[in-house]
């Protein structure tokens, strides 16, 4: 063989070699198992592993809702109610909300995903070894676009040597190596995101299985509705709450992008105060509240304001008033 032969020889091993050793290695030690975690992971990190960020989110809203923290109106917006939060997600969502109904639940649900205490979320399930860290997702990645450049390189190159009576044997080589490589890499391709580590996706096809977190209904579950939401969403047989009717419907609803942001103010008459309270429910004649209150037309308070569990709702009109008392 000539000069010539003999260095596209070397190109089309290289080519078809290197690359593939280097995704073989970097998958590796991208799935490598870390220390085990001795405690098993949360309500919002079960959430993140069955559903991603937007889920941490739904489980979030439910939680609060569910204990009185937070209500929703028919109108699909967000007051609060008594502003404590128990980790950073509710922290985060108490700072997108205010005391007046003003916070759209669908907004909500879109801008407060992409929040760094979800991304918290996201790391401590990274340290449990449960999720691959985003840049060893990215450095796989990169090994997987390269090996698939040599892929091509080595291809063109080992059909042009066919033509090459004296280079055959090599080419043959060559066309093996090919098919050996794009097999590689259906094996080795990046896992889709979040990307679980072998430990993560044992767990996360455990939970719906077997333990406390396969149980379907919030009274056996021991997280309550938030758990059945964080396992299997908000369409699950869960028996109906009005927080989860609006959370269905927010789920269905794309906001739309406008350069113009309208606000307006609530009114001032007991009939805008009118909300879905997690306490209590009534199907037939309207909608009972218990354990939270609106504050009376006129008054004005500073910061977030807690109302005494002193309102009721008239059966006709669903709005809460008499002998609601606010504090701030």
């Amino acid at each position: 063989m000539t000069a010539g032969i003999i260095v596209l020889s070397l190109v089309m091993f290289l080519a078809l070699l290197s690359p593939s050793a280097w995704l073989t290695v970097t998958r590796k030690r991208t799935l490598a198992r870390p220390p085990a975690v001795p405690s098993e992971p949360g309500l919002l990190e079960v959430a993140y592993l069955r559903g991603g960020p937007i889920r941490v989110v739904d489980t979030a809203i439910t939680r609060m809702c569910e204990d009185g923290r937070v209500s929703v109106d028919t109108a699909g917006k967000l007051k609060v109610e008594r502003p404590a939060a128990d980790n950073a997600v509710e922290r985060a969502l108490l700072a997108r909300c205010g005391p007046d109904w003003g916070t759209k639940l669908y907004r909500l649900r879109v801008q407060l995903q992409f929040d760094q205490a979800v991304d918290g979320v996201r790391s401590s399930l990274v340290n449990r070894g449960l999720l691959i860290s985003r840049a060893a997702e990215e450095k796989w990645k990169r090994a997987a676009e390269v090996q698939v450049g040599g892929l091509v390189v080595g291809g063109v190159i080992a059909l042009g040597l066919l033509g090459v009576p004296a280079a055959l044997p090599v080419a043959i080589v060559g066309l093996v190596l090919l098919a050996g490589g794009i097999k590689l890499r259906m094996a080795y391709r990046p896992l889709p995101k979040p990307g679980l580590t072998p430990r993560g996706q044992e767990f996360t096809d455990r939970l719906g299985k077997s333990g406390p977190w396969s149980v379907r209904t919030s009274a056996e579950h021991p997280e309550g509705i938030a758990g059945v939401v964080a396992v299997r969403d908000t369409v699950g047989p869960e028996p109906d709450q009005p927080y989860l009717h609006q959370l269905r419907l927010a789920v269905r609803t794309r906001p739309t992008t406008s350069t113009t942001v309208k606000t307006s103010k609530p009114k001032k008459s007991s009939s805008s105060s009118s909300y879905y309270s997690p306490s209590s429910y009534s199907s037939s004649s309207g909608y009972s509240c218990s354990g939270a209150s609106s504050c009376s037309s006129g008054s004005h308070h500073s910061g977030h304001s807690s109302c005494s569990s002193g309102s009721s709702c008239s059966s006709s009109s669903s709005s809460c008033g008499g002998g609601s008392s606010c504090s701030s």
